[in-house]
């Protein structure tokens, strides 16, 4: 492997046009709903039903949750 002078390889990289990274924008998002952190222990069978269900109604797994909790209140 042949020696390459410093500076030819700086002007070689001085030359390259790179992009540069760009910073998105992205708004912030406004919740309708106060909502808290909550954290419990669940059946691992009861987990595993959660998840399947969520994933077959095309929902959230915390919206299946809120919504139960409600209906336990009407």
């Amino acid at each position: 492997m042949e020696k390459h002078n410093i500076n030819d390889l700086i002007s070689k990289a001085k030359s390259s046009n790179q992009q540069k990274a760009v910073q998105k924008i992205v708004p912030v998002i406004i919740k309708e709903i106060e909502e808290v952190q909550f954290s419990f222990y669940i059946e691992k069978e009861l987990l595993k039903k959660l998840k399947l269900k969520a994933l077959q109604e095309d929902t959230s797994m915390k919206q299946l949750v809120n919504d139960a909790i409600k209906d336990s209140f009407k």
